[in-house]
């Protein structure tokens, strides 16, 4: 398939010229995400992706408002049905993420907590913790079964689209590809090939599978640092152990707590435009 900047010279003989502000802003906003994906480091980068991914909603919502996109869009009934049931996943999915962020800060913050005042019951937290992740990683493989089904949206589309279409054919791949690189992180597993990677418009495959192991690392690091403990009472762990542990989960909370604000501002842009 060819690049998606020559797929948007594919266009009805009614819409507005490619230069049109609204649809050039579109286009900005997909490039932008594209060098984050096409990126070694896109990790380090993760919560910025975030924001770029909010920009490129607002950007498509003010682009479908257009007279001429609304009416490339009538007589699409199968399509406009599609898009609404790739929209509530997509919610389904951030709605599922935000609450095992918010669950894992909180474990985070009361097994920390623990360990600094020595308290007893150390095992019986760990133990909550473990099941609590065992959880989550389901919470997680459903998410990843939902961003599936819109991939395949995506996928089945044709080639021979006009501009509305393969806009919103870039725009859904764009948060599948987010959304299952958060997923697999907070579930401590590998991500499938990007979506964009299958349209070849991104970098290599062993530059994306490095940066999802890179990032799913962390949370792996503190769920072996936590569970290293189990055994012990809170008084009787080392010293260096618990500052181990304590030292992974502040440095995986930093970044929860950075991508929670940025998902929460996502959620928000997209539930508005529901």
């Amino acid at each position: 398939m060819e690049s998606t900047a020559k797929s948007f010279n594919v266009r009805s003989t009614s819409f507005p010229s490619k230069s049109h502000p609204n649809l050039a802003r579109v286009q900005e906003c997909l490039h932008v995400f594209k060098a984050w994906e096409a990126s070694p480091s896109k990790k380090a980068q993760f919560v910025t992706s975030l924001a770029h991914l909010k920009d490129l909603y607002i950007s498509i919502n003010a682009f479908l408002q257009l007279p001429l996109s609304q009416q490339a869009l009538c007589g699409k009934e199968r399509l406009v049905g599609q898009l609404m049931d790739d929209f509530v996943c997509l919610m389904d999915v951030c709605g599922m993420v935000k609450d095992s962020l918010l669950h894992m800060k909180e474990q985070y913050e009361a097994l920390r907590s623990m360990l600094r005042r020595g308290d007893s019951g150390l095992e019986a937290s760990i133990c909550a913790y473990h099941c609590s992740r065992k959880r989550m990683k389901k919470d997680m493989a459903k998410c990843l079964s939902l961003l599936r089904s819109v991939e395949k949206h995506v996928c089945s589309s044709n080639d021979n689209l006009d501009v509305v279409d393969q806009v919103l054919k870039d725009v859904r791949a764009a948060a599948v590809s987010i959304l299952t690189f958060l997923s697999s992180i907070i579930s401590g597993r590998k991500a499938s090939q990007s979506i964009f990677s299958k349209f070849r418009t991104l970098g290599s495959k062993s530059q994306n599978e490095k940066g999802i192991h890179d990032g799913a690392s962390d949370i792996e690091k503190a769920d072996v640092a936590i569970l290293s403990l189990y055994g012990h009472s809170s008084k009787a762990v080392k010293e260096v152990d618990a500052r181990d542990a304590q030292k992974q989960m502040e440095a995986v909370d930093l970044k929860l707590r950075e991508t929670e604000v940025e998902l929460e501002d996502f959620f928000r842009c997209i539930f508005s435009d529901a």
